[in-house]
């Protein structure tokens, strides 16, 4: 490091009687020796210059400590992918909210079983939650396939624990907790089971509260989904 005084002018000084082509001089911080490079700091009448060799190096120090902040390359990808199936999973749940929402509002409640137009109102709760649910069809087998082949790979605890409650958001065909699991359903599949359950005069009168009970497991079950990612990130995982 060189340290020059503010005392030098144009036309010549001590410092320079030499006229050395390696010297370049500066009007207001004197002469600048050889490959050094000022920094552009004044401290009173001293300019302070910094090596180019100091300078090459401290680049290459801040470019490790960039590298080490985002990770490899392998994590940087890793994370985005983690952060894009939990910003499409998000989708999917106010997907879920919406519909499950607006068939609660439409569902006949338990008094109005033995109604003449029940039949009919069931028919439309049916229809609107088939067009419901292909709206966001294509998403949640993304954020499915995603989290699966996820699962299959060599991640760090933390991620396959978040990856397991993306997985396990999805309902297997079960209302409520207590109902049992099946395979390939899905909570909107399951519902519209027992909207044409009730049109063949079964269990009409729990349709309400079916639907409220699948509400309550999706939101239940986004907590968690929520609680995990926190403790991946939180926990330095994915590269956080």
């Amino acid at each position: 490091m060189v340290i020059s005084s503010g005392s030098g002018d144009a036309s010549g000084s001590p410092g320079n009687a030499s006229g050395s082509p390696s010297e370049v001089r500066n009007t207001q911080s004197g002469v600048v020796l050889g490959s050094s490079l000022q920094t552009g700091a004044v401290h009173g009448d001293v300019h302070v210059h910094l090596a180019a060799e100091t300078t090459a190096q401290s680049a290459v120090d801040i470019a490790a400590v960039l590298q080490a902040a985002l990770g490899s390359p392998a994590d940087v990808f890793r994370r985005e992918v983690l952060e894009q199936l939990l910003a499409d999973l998000e989708v999917v749940h106010q997907d879920y909210l919406v519909m499950f929402e607006s068939l609660l509002e439409r569902t006949p409640a338990a008094w109005e079983y033995q109604t003449p137009d029940f039949a009919a109102r069931v028919r439309a709760v049916a229809e609107l939650l088939r067009r419901l649910r292909v709206v966001y069809e294509p998403v949640r087998v993304r954020v499915h396939a995603t989290a699966e082949a996820l699962r299959g790979t060599a991640v760090p605890g933390p991620e396959r624990a978040f990856v397991d409650t993306v997985l396990a958001y999805f309902p297997t065909g079960e209302l409520r907790v207590d109902e049992e699991h099946h395979p390939w359903r899905t909570s909107g599949t399951a519902v519209l089971d027992h909207l044409y359950r009730a049109l063949d005069g079964e269990l009409g009168q729990e349709l309400g509260a079916l639907v409220a009970a699948t509400l309550a497991l999706h939101r239940q079950r986004w907590l968690e989904v929520c609680r995990s990612y926190a403790a991946l990130r939180l926990g330095g995982g994915a590269g956080a």
